[in-house]
């Protein structure tokens, strides 16, 4: 969903960031860039998007454009494409739009974010906009705080300032490297005598597994230092997936519409679908890398090698949320704060931090991530939440079981429409992102959280892209 600069009373700064599933928040940023869209634009384009027509149920064979994947990137692109004059298909595998950002109510009977939920990204950016100008109830996340616990109690002053010296450790080797321009995993990066601190393991667990979806060996620094400032960090009570799927009203969205080939070899494309073959002068293509790697789309010709290379270079990271609903009962945990706690050096990432009662909701959203990750997704939703209601009731005491009411794990690793959470490059080949945005024949474009540098793994970051792609097209196409 990286940077985190609050103070949580007397203790250690904010450690996290949420978003596509992801943790992210605050502001701790080492590049600075500004993407920010003014609110003049971002309100002109919402009234273009309010004055679509309602789109006929048959296809159009001869756009201008195709773009493969309604979620915030694609949905982008068509608003902008369409804002210029250009006729658009948008097709999408799912039975719905928004992709990675998707809310529903009926799980836990409040808004529920199944991936994207923190409204994240400069200081204005379109959603923010959005959320802004449509009402949505926001609360701001940067420096919420953080309750830390050592087996069933709270950390103590002295524990919290060695957090805060791990931390601290552990951010230092990451800038180290960052500033000399180095593209090595994170491990790698760590100064001497990391690894004996007492919070090395929640630290490294927070940054890696939880933040990038990988974990440390997997994860490239330069992922990190790249990333830009984000100093909006807000969850919508409404759900961010609400937000997006409002954006996307009245696009030429055709759902249960899969790309299964893309024919480049003329002029232009031919996309085929089960619902026939769509020809338009470019492509946008915004499916996750985890779809590409898969192959379940082909193409003729076969891209070419650079850019297979570069998919391969940025395999999906798995953030999955377990949460876990009870009676009312709180266990003195505050609302709307982070909940964590010690975890052995060895094995950092088998944890599942917690997002405590967001607002007031009887809910607890636990993150699992990387490796852990993968294999308690792999174990299915009753492992994973009998894991997590385990590591809750070590804190704050048996009884939680007896008040817990259901759970619920998120299905991005399994899901064949994403296969993963969101991309991470791996070690070494951070360069894979630009390598990725950039055209094929100038028929083929790319665009979503993995190309979305200095915001990418977001919501927000990909929704940039899009924007930026469509223009891109509309420039060539004239």
């Amino acid at each position: 969903m990286q940077q985190f600069n609050g103070q949580s009373g007397d203790s250690s700064a904010l450690r996290c960031r949420v978003e596509a599933g992801s943790i992210r928040g605050g502001t701790e940023m080492q590049s600075r860039h500004a993407n920010a869209l003014s609110r003049r634009s971002v309100l002109a384009s919402m009234l273009a998007t309010a004055a679509l027509p309602v789109w006929a149920q048959s296809i159009p064979t001869n756009p201008d454009v195709v773009v493969i994947g309604a979620g915030s990137a694609g949905l982008s692109a068509a608003r902008t494409l369409i804002a210029e004059g250009k006729s658009v298909v948008i097709v999408e595998a799912a039975d719905r739009i928004g992709g990675r950002a998707y809310t529903e109510s009926e799980t836990f009977g409040v808004p529920f974010d199944h991936g994207a939920f923190n409204v994240m990204g400069p200081s204005s950016f379109p959603y923010l906009e959005m959320a802004q100008q449509w009402g949505f109830d926001l609360y701001r996340m940067n420096g919420i705080g953080e309750d830390v616990y050592v087996g069933n109690r709270r950390a103590t002053a002295d524990e919290l300032g060695q957090y805060d010296v791990a931390w601290s450790t552990m951010r230092s080797g990451f800038s180290k490297a960052g500033r000399e321009g180095l593209d090595i995993s994170a491990a790698d990066a760590m100064p001497d005598g990391f690894g004996d601190m007492m919070f090395a393991g929640l630290s490294e667990t927070w940054l890696g597994s939880m933040d990038y979806g990988v974990d440390f060996d997997s994860l490239s620094v330069q992922d990190w230092w790249q990333f830009a400032d984000t100093p909006s960090s807000y969850m919508v009570r409404e759900g961010y997936g609400t937000i997006v799927k409002r954006m996307g009203e009245g696009l030429p969205v055709f759902v249960n519409t899969p790309a299964t080939h893309v024919d480049w070899s003329g002029d232009g494309v031919a996309v085929e679908t089960p619902e026939g073959t769509i020809r338009a002068k470019a492509c946008v293509i915004t499916v996750s890398t985890g779809v590409l790697a898969a192959g379940s789309i082909r193409f003729t010709p076969e891209l070419p090698d650079w850019k297979q290379q570069a998919i391969g270079n940025l395999p999906m990271g798995l953030l999955a949320k377990v949460t876990l609903q009870f009676d009312g009962e709180r266990f003195g945990l505050a609302q709307n704060k982070w909940l964590s706690y010690w975890v052995p050096n060895d094995t950092p990432a088998e944890a599942c931090y917690f997002l405590t009662w967001p607002f007031g909701f009887d809910i607890m959203i636990g993150w699992v991530g990387g490796k852990f990750g993968w294999e308690l997704s792999a174990a299915g939703r009753d492992a994973a939440v009998d894991f997590a209601l385990g590591e809750v009731a070590k804190i704050v005491g048996e009884d939680a079981r007896s008040l817990f009411v259901k759970g619920h794990l998120t299905g991005w690793a399994e899901n064949p429409l994403t296969l993963g959470a969101y991309a991470a490059a791996l070690p070494g080949h951070f360069n894979a992102r630009a390598e990725l945005a950039r055209p094929v024949g100038d028929r083929l474009f790319f665009a979503g959280e993995a190309v979305a540098t200095p915001y990418m793994t977001l919501c927000s970051g990909a929704y940039m892209t899009g924007e930026e792609v469509g223009r891109s097209v509309s420039r060539l196409l004239g």
